[in-house]
């Protein structure tokens, strides 16, 4: 039986996807600026046409695949926690440990560092970044709140201003560790029960 063709939207959403993918590869291995949509799109098995129907630009690119990774380390996060005892302990051990693994993940801080750097003269794209910020600002301030009133903690400060101190606090351990690979990030979890909890 003939395999169902696919539609329009469906082969750029695939071509769209392995573009994402390829484009993750090649950024973690030559960086923002060792990236060509050239050689994305060789490597994809595209045209350089196809990378400019479905991305605006190389940084629009470089966007996209911060998007996928963030999605799929925010969907690792809901799974451990699931899985996670019922006992804020654990789980508050369950989100330092991934905030950890978050900020020590090779390459992705430098690029970061990277497009933030590029992109210092192109306000819609600093917009964009800043936009993200918000969102996982946001993210993280439910995830307290919820955790809050799960476990009936008085917290010291608001969700949204601990979210703050905390993605702060990880943006700055992920350039440290860049510079010094021995940066102790597990300070996360100290700095985490200290600001929840006020104990260490």
């Amino acid at each position: 039986m003939d395999e169902p063709r696919l539609t329009r939207r469906e082969r750029q959403a695939l071509t769209r996807d392995r573009l994402i993918e390829v484009a993750s590869e090649e950024l973690l291995r030559s960086g923002f600026r060792g990236t060509s949509l050239e050689r994305v799109a060789e490597a994809a098995g595209f045209s350089k046409g196809a990378v400019y129907s479905n991305f605006a630009s190389k940084e629009d690119l470089v966007l996209a695949v911060l998007d996928q990774r963030f999605r799929h380390r925010l969907d690792t996060l809901r799974d451990r926690l699931e899985a996670a005892p019922e006992n804020v302990e654990d789980r508050l051990d369950t989100f330092s440990t991934w905030w950890a693994e978050l900020i020590t993940e090779q390459g992705w801080g430098v690029l970061i560092f990277e497009l933030a750097s590029h992109s210092r003269d192109k306000p819609e794209i600093r917009q964009q970044m800043t936009q993200r910020e918000v969102a996982i600002v946001d993210f993280v301030a439910m995830l307290i709140a919820s955790e809050a009133e799960r476990f009936d903690i008085d917290l010291a400060m608001s969700a949204r201003d601990l979210a703050t101190v905390l993605v702060s606090l990880g943006s700055g351990l992920s350039f440290s560790a860049m510079l010094e690979p021995s940066t102790p990030v597990d300070v996360m979890a100290t700095v985490a029960r200290l600001v929840l909890l006020g104990r260490t």
